[in-house]
């Protein structure tokens, strides 16, 4: 058990350093975007059009704890269980030091470390994010 502990400690210590790639394309013309997102203090950095924007993201993750009591043969066994949903939803929100603004949604597996989205500038032009580490 204590092992176990400390596996499931040093995993979430070095999954908190995480670096996770954004690339973003338009849905018209244009080219590819590219950014990063850091899982340690939740910055993003976009860069559009020679643009950078900079901001945060934020990201919840679904939970649930399992509590079961099972009977056989006069005997009583009692369990009990975490489980962690692997899927969340986020957003993103940063803008450029020239004033505009750039709002993201998105999805992502904590399993697969990957994700997808829609983002939306200010000017009103759509992007479709994917998210990988």
């Amino acid at each position: 058990m204590k092992k176990q502990v400390a596996l499931l400690a040093a995993v979430t210590l070095l999954g908190g350093c995480a670096t996770y790639t954004l690339n973003l394309l338009p849905r018209g013309a244009g080219g590819m975007a590219h950014g990063v997102a850091k899982q340690i203090d939740k910055s993003v950095r976009i860069t559009i059009g020679g643009r950078e924007y900079q901001g945060k993201y934020a990201y919840i993750q679904g939970g649930t704890f399992t509590l079961a009591t099972g009977f056989a043969g006069g005997q009583t066994a009692t369990a009990s269980g975490m489980g962690v949903s692997a899927v969340g939803n986020g957003n993103v929100l940063a803008e450029s030091s020239d004033g505009h603004n750039l709002r993201c949604v998105f999805s992502f597996s904590g399993w697969s470390q990957q994700g997808n989205g829609t983002c939306l500038t200010d000017d009103g032009t759509f992007y479709d994010l994917q998210i990988t580490r």
